[in-house]
């Protein structure tokens, strides 16, 4: 490859529509709001009916360029999959002529695209750019359509892998919660069946956490601990920096373990590590919060790479092993009857969290142990798939960061002849 490379400004790519729409607007045609596109993702998350929006709109049609010019760190930009509505504070880009609509989609998902929005962006608490301020950025854009369209069917074919993924782990999270709710309801037979309320009622009873299986117990939580809630170790920011592990509400990672890696650090004594110390198999509860719905939120800690303390916010509980697994009481902490119970008890108190003694007097409903080492193999192998493609999603998007960054830039060449790829991981 020699000479210079082919670019373009953003205004030779797309035109700004400006079309305003305030009465009688087409009950058909859905309308989008900032809402409704993903962060740093090329998708919507849903839409609304145009009635639903009283103001003043822009009205935009297929294959269109949604760029979010509120806020534009958020990253939000999208080809549009349909005509319809959109927000005012919505750029509706339309591309020229003999560009690739979806070439010039990915532009405006592109790193210097969102970068040059940031750094036109006025305004201190609601920030907006312009796209007086965006036209006349120069990108890289082959001079060709076909070019183009090779350069977008590698990016789609990627698109499409990540959107696949995405909806195989949130299949995946509806199938474990309610996989999670017959385990926590129902339990498991000795043959290793679910139990079927309706048809057999007598193996029921209704308990303090609802309706479930006579043959369990259900217990206060302090009766599955081997001591008392540990508040944790308050430590002040000049103290923080260096040290010991320290975890914090920011460490739970998604998929409600403790992430090491997103722990800050501390200088902590030896009595102080041995007081707040952590063990593989502690929960972590979050004791206060910002908000109501986030008291009493449980990470589970994994294996440790080097000795953690946590933080003031949160509360250690070290479970009685013999008595339940802390699995279990992981996942009864999520339940619908446990949860009610503390978002009840942070409610009445003056800030939004929670104490030791409402901690202790939450009821759990307790299989007997056989029923334990049948029941949690089923969540531990949906826990698993779900990791899986979790990772397989992260490859996916890093991926895509690359592809962006070398398709994009003209630093690699799709050659003739390659439209859609297969990715391979």
């Amino acid at each position: 490859m020699s000479g210079q490379l082919p670019t373009a400004r953003l205004d030779e790519l797309v035109d700004l529509q400006t079309e305003k729409v305030v009465t009688n607007k087409d009950p058909e045609l859905p309308y989008v709001g900032l809402e409704h596109i993903a962060q740093g993702e090329p998708r919507l998350l849903g839409w609304q009916e145009s009635v639903a929006s009283t103001s003043t709109n822009n009205a935009f049609q297929q294959d269109d360029i949604l760029f979010g010019k509120l806020r534009p760190n958020l990253r939000k930009s999208v080809r549009a999959p349909f005509e319809g509505y959109c927000s005012t504070d919505i750029l509706v880009l339309r591309p020229r002529r003999g560009v690739c609509p979806s070439f010039a989609g990915h532009v405006f998902q592109s790193v210097p695209v969102f970068a040059a929005a940031v750094a036109t962006a006025a305004g201190t608490k609601m920030p907006r750019t312009s796209w007086q301020d965006l036209r006349g950025l120069r990108v890289f854009t082959p001079t060709s359509e076909p070019a183009q369209r090779r350069i977008a069917a590698v990016l789609d074919t990627v698109d499409e892998a990540i959107a696949k993924t995405e909806a195989v782990i949130a299949k995946l999270r509806q199938v474990r919660a309610g996989l999670l709710h017959d385990l926590l309801t129902r339990g498991l037979d000795e043959n290793g069946e679910l139990r079927d309320p309706v048809a057999r009622p007598e193996e029921f009873w209704d308990s303090p956490v609802g309706r479930i299986p006579r043959g369990w117990e259900v217990k206060a939580l302090r009766e599955c601990l081997t001591e008392n809630p540990q508040n944790g170790i308050y430590k002040p920011a000049s103290q923080i920096g260096r040290g010991t592990l320290l975890v914090g509400q920011t460490s739970f990672a998604e998929d409600r373990t403790v992430d090491f890696e997103l722990a800050r650090r501390a200088v902590v004594s030896q009595t102080e590590i041995q007081h707040f110390g952590l063990q593989p198999g502690d929960l972590l509860v979050s004791r206060v919060f910002a908000t109501v719905e986030g008291v009493g939120r449980p990470a589970m800690v994994p294996t440790m790479p080097e000795p953690a303390v946590y933080e003031s916010n949160m509360m250690r509980l070290r479970v009685r092993r013999e008595v339940i697994t802390p699995q279990l009481v992981f996942h009864w902490l999520q339940s619908a009857a446990v949860r009610s119970r503390i978002l009840a008890a942070a409610n009445s108190s003056n800030q939004t969290s929670i104490n030791q003694q409402g901690v202790n007097s939450l009821p759990i409903g307790v299989p007997e142990p056989g029923e334990q080492e049948r029941t949690l193999p089923l969540l531990t192998a949906y826990e698993a798939r779900e990791k899986s493609e979790e990772a397989n999603l992260q490859k996916l998007q890093l991926l895509k960061s690359g592809l962006l960054s070398d398709l994009l830039t003209g630093r690699v060449r799709v050659p003739e002849g390659v439209g859609a790829v297969e990715v391979r991981l």
